[in-house]
């Protein structure tokens, strides 16, 4: 006989795997988008969808079951299967990471198969799930590139806003909207305050949408809190970026 607790670790499994799906697709995204800002006219046009997933360096197309996340990595030994050209790493990492995350969340707020079949039970996973895959390729493809896509910070800053709007947050809508006013508010002014006195920018320019995004989350209350644990995720991301180009070059 079939009993709750095997059902619940069967839900275990799905969101587990489900996670190292959005991982692989994470991937794509942190990989792409970047190429797909940064082309310039003439050049050959991608999009998340095309061409097809590919060897960046013998350029031969990836069979279905060379894409499956993790195994496939394994399976062939971090290596291309026709050029032999290393894969690094940090592809099925990024397949792990978030396969972790679901299934963590899952233990954590499912609480019960009972629970996840019902809609707001269900629902409730929503925000931490997409706060995190947002947040992964947002920090990946800053650290790799100094660059923070407005796709992704508006994407966040909405995502926020109508799960505020469906009662998924803590915050009200209005605490919602205000602190996303007030946190954009703080860091252009820190902006333009540091280059009216240095001369420079001393900010990224998405810097400021990304801090009003976030705060979309966290309401109007805690936007000194966000300011103060950014400052230190920054200087913490600062310097591993440091310590990684001090052991490549």
């Amino acid at each position: 006989m079939v009993t709750e607790q095997t059902y619940y670790w069967v839900f275990f499994l799905i969101f587990l795997l489900t996670g190292m799906c959005a991982g692989s697709f994470m991937n794509v995204v942190i990989y792409r988008l970047p190429r797909m800002l940064f082309s310039a006219d003439g050049e050959t046009q991608i999009s998340l969808a095309w061409p097809p997933s590919h060897c960046p360096v013998c350029r031969s197309r990836i069979k279905f079951y060379d894409n499956i996340p993790v195994i496939s990595w394994l399976v062939l030994r971090g290596k291309c299967r026709c050029c032999r050209s290393r894969i690094p790493a940090v592809y099925p990492l990024t397949e792990v990471v978030p396969g972790l995350w679901f299934a963590g969340v899952y233990l954590c707020l499912a609480g019960s198969v009972n629970t996840l079949l019902t809609f707001s039970g269900a629902a409730g996973l929503l925000p931490p799930l997409t706060l995190f895959c947002l947040l992964y390729c947002i920090t990946v493809i800053d650290f790799r590139h100094y660059l923070i896509p407005d796709v992704l910070s508006i994407g966040l800053l909405w995502a926020g806003m109508v799960f505020s709007v469906c009662d998924l947050l803590p915050e009200a809508p209005f605490q919602s909207v205000a602190g996303c006013v007030l946190a954009y508010a703080l860091i252009r002014g820190v902006q333009r305050g540091y280059h009216a006195v240095r001369g420079y920018e001393g900010l990224g320019g998405g810097d400021a949408k990304l801090f009003a995004a976030a705060a979309v989350w966290v309401g109007v209350a805690q936007v000194p809190w966000l300011i103060l644990f950014s400052a230190v995720a920054g200087g913490m991301l600062y310097g591993i970026r440091r310590f990684y180009q001090r052991c490549i070059l």
